[in-house]
């Protein structure tokens, strides 16, 4: 196994608590259930040229060939995020690692992702040497079907003037944004851009909520 995919509902840093996984590169690529997120999750690498014999060798880290950085949601957008009780019908709030249900510890339960890894984090402190290794950066995005008040039409005047959504949520300036969608929605990209938008977390199959608080 050259790699690991982190999943939507974690990130590097949250993956990398785990010291079993530290001699494995990560890769972003959950985002790909339907034709509009196929892409929407991915890695940059640095290859001699697009192809599958390339793309092994900078999963393995050979040749000069690597993972330059991963670009993926950020992980509390995820469906499973944290711990669900499904019998209660909402998420157990609480510090990590919560793993029952606060109200019965009998009702069933999904595990949140987050809290699944710092309980398997604390037990494997010690088990495992940590391999010594540097990461890519990881970078957070909120993909524009989680701005608030956006829609799909204003999805679609986005796309038709920029070309991709990466580009919208990581290249155009704000006034080239605004002369699309309004200032109100060009802003609230540009904040989601610097990690300025308030998310409320995933759990039990429902994605996070973005708010426009700043």
């Amino acid at each position: 196994m050259p790699a690991v995919e982190l999943g939507l509902s974690a990130d590097t840093a949250l993956a990398d608590e785990l010291p079993e996984l530290s001699r494995f590169p990560f890769v972003t690529n959950s985002d790909a259930h339907s034709l509009g997120r196929i892409g929407r999750e991915y890695n940059q690498l640095l290859l001699r040229e697009p192809s599958f014999d390339e793309w092994l060798l900078a999963l393995r880290e050979e040749g000069g060939r690597r993972i330059l950085a991963n670009f993926g949601l950020d992980p509390r957008l995820g469906k499973y995020h944290r711990t669900f009780c499904e019998d209660c019908g909402r998420k157990v709030e609480g510090d990590p690692p919560v793993l029952r249900c606060p109200v019965d510890p009998g009702h069933r339960v999904v595990l949140g992702v987050l809290d699944r890894i710092r309980h398997y984090a604390a037990w494997q402190q010690g088990r495992f040497v940590r391999a010594e290794r540097v990461r890519p950066p990881y970078v957070h995005q909120v993909p524009l079907s989680f701005v608030p008040g956006l829609g799909r039409k204003g999805m679609a005047r986005l796309l038709a003037a920029f070309g991709t959504e990466m580009a919208v949520l990581h290249a155009a300036e704000e006034a080239d944004l605004a002369a699309v969608v309004g200032e109100r929605l060009a802003r609230l990209v540009v904040l989601a851009r610097q990690g300025r938008l308030a998310i409320e977390s995933g759990g039990g199959g429902i994605y996070g909520r973005v708010s426009a608080a700043d």
